[in-house]
């Protein structure tokens, strides 16, 4: 399932201090944003969806070959 990305605030905690964020962006799910502990956040709106589609594909050669002359493909 893709999750959501959202743009709103974000309360870290912040070496035991609670820390408001304005205006950022953020995964639904996640429990960290930079390495700190996310207490609560307040979405403003959905800006988007994540790519589930990660993986590669293997690219093939291309068997043509070039006129000398014009250019083109044969």
């Amino acid at each position: 399932m893709k999750k959501k990305i959202y743009y709103g605030n974000l309360i870290i905690d912040v070496k035991g201090k609670n820390k408001k964020l304005i205006d950022v962006v953020f995964k639904e799910g996640n429990e960290l944003y930079k390495g700190n502990k996310i207490v609560e956040y307040e979405p403003i709106k959905v800006i988007g969806y994540e790519n589930i589609n990660k993986g590669h594909h293997k690219a093939n050669k291309n068997e043509e070959q070039r006129n000398n002359i014009t250019g083109s493909y044969e």
